[in-house]
């Protein structure tokens, strides 16, 4: 019998003919659909719609490229958490007196806390409005009167500038416009202070982390008139993600709540109360991304332990020990020695982990943790957005309106530079590019 074209077509042989062929045109053609133009990070940071809150994590990898040491993933986390996220700095008893300030390094933003004489706690970007350099140099000091070392121009503490060197005399040269760039604040009831360096309205404060610190602070004790004990920052070489995410900190808490209650020699009054509500001699409070505070209740204590990132590998540790009354100053010496000493054993444990987990690029947690989680989707969200925009997106970059008048004194300063020497180290910083 003689097959017929059509029994040809018909047949299985010429059917898997055809599913080869056209599996082997999709397969050539698919990476031409499929691509779309992305970074080194967001390839390896996976995409999810904005409107979704449970924000899925890519399986591959489980931590995305970078993530514990790329430069650009720190990057991406300047722009898309610290430019743009209430972050706890101090508590108002740091600032004794009118012109007390506190200095602070932000994932490279360099800015200042200071009490104004109207009483009010203000935060500025701690670079000078003429050749960005900084204004306070100390990480504390006390100064009505901040003035840049470079040229001598001077600000009050509301950041207002009073002092323009070679300026002065420059026709419509506006003082008011050059006063240094605020950055948003937040004080809490308990005096806890905020501080957001979006350089546009910045968002309204959480709600629900001022009604999670009002609950902690009723448990701890923790008021606008605590007492600041003790306090230092220190440095460990490890990158600012890992420290919450160890088992490390749960040890070092538990070791300054035996070592404080020691120094602090809770009354049997306070020890009969605990064991008979029951209630947790140590509490703890996190406030997403870098801050944790611990109540020692029996002591009568509380310790804000923050990590400031410094690089992707570098990270500055900032402690601060508050009472709840005052104390005398041989148990000060003594808790300040206890703090030192605890803090540093945690980031010397910090950075061998770090070191491990950099190495074999792996957690023992993976991206389970709730505030790592958290953090990428920050990053997801802020990588979408620039993709939309075609750019980088810097939230805390300020914008200065130049003017032809301040040209044109800035260049007479320059020329007065060459004739004298110059600034000491003989560079000059650019303009705020953030």
């Amino acid at each position: 019998m003689e097959s017929t074209d059509a029994d040809y077509l018909a047949s299985p042989a010429s059917v898997l003919v055809a599913l080869v062929t056209i599996i082997f045109l999709l397969h050539r053609a698919w990476p031409h659909l499929s691509h779309t133009k992305t970074d080194k990070v967001t390839d390896s940071i996976s995409i999810t719609s904005l409107n979704n809150s449970d924000l899925t994590v890519s399986k591959e990898p489980e931590i995305p490229k970078g993530w514990w040491s790329g430069r650009e993933v720190f990057e991406l986390e300047r722009r898309a958490l610290f430019s743009q996220t209430w972050l706890y700095l101090a508590h108002n008893s740091q600032f004794k007196k009118p012109g007390a300030y506190q200095s602070f390094d932000i994932a490279g933003f360099p800015v200042f806390l200071i009490r104004g004489k109207d009483d009010k706690i203000r935060a500025f970007h701690n670079v000078c409005r003429h050749r960005a350099y900084t204004i306070t140099r100390k990480e504390t000091g006390a100064s009505t009167v901040l003035g840049c070392r470079y040229h001598g121009w001077s600000y009050d503490t509301t950041g207002r500038l009073v002092k323009a060197p070679q300026f002065d005399d420059v026709p419509g040269f506006d003082k008011s416009q050059n006063s240094l760039f605020e950055v948003h604040t937040y004080t809490t009831d308990q005096g806890m202070v905020f501080a957001n360096l979006k350089s546009s309205e910045s968002a309204a404060f959480d709600s629900a982390v001022a009604s999670s610190l009002s609950a902690f602070s009723r448990i701890a004790g923790l008021k606008a008139k605590s007492t600041w004990v003790a306090g230092q920052t220190l440095s460990g070489d490890f990158n600012w993600k890992v420290d919450a995410r160890t088992r490390h900190l749960d040890a070092y808490a538990n070791e300054l709540h035996r070592r404080m209650s020691e120094v602090s020699a809770a009354s049997a009054v306070m020890k009969f109360i605990r064991s008979i509500t029951r209630k947790s001699a140590r509490e703890e409070c996190s406030l997403f991304p870098i801050t944790v505070i611990y109540s020692f209740q029996e002591a009568g204590l509380c310790l804000a332990l923050s990590f400031f990132p410094a690089s992707e590998s570098k990270t500055h540790i900032r402690y601060d020990l508050f009472a709840h009354s005052a104390v005398n100053e041989p148990d000060i010496r003594k808790m300040s020695e206890v703090l030192q000493s605890a803090t540093k054993n945690l980031i010397a444990e910090i950075e061998l982990e770090y070191q491990s987990i950099s190495t074999k690029q792996r957690s023992s947690s993976g991206l389970n943790n709730t505030d790592t989680r958290q953090i990428l989707s920050r990053l997801q969200e802020h990588t979408k957005l620039e993709r939309i925009e075609g750019g980088q997106i810097l939230p805390a970059m300020h914008k200065p309106e130049g003017s032809t008048l301040f040209q044109k004194a800035d260049q007479l300063c320059r020329q007065l530079d060459c004739v004298s020497g110059g600034s000491q180290d003989g560079t000059s910083p650019s303009a705020l590019d953030w």
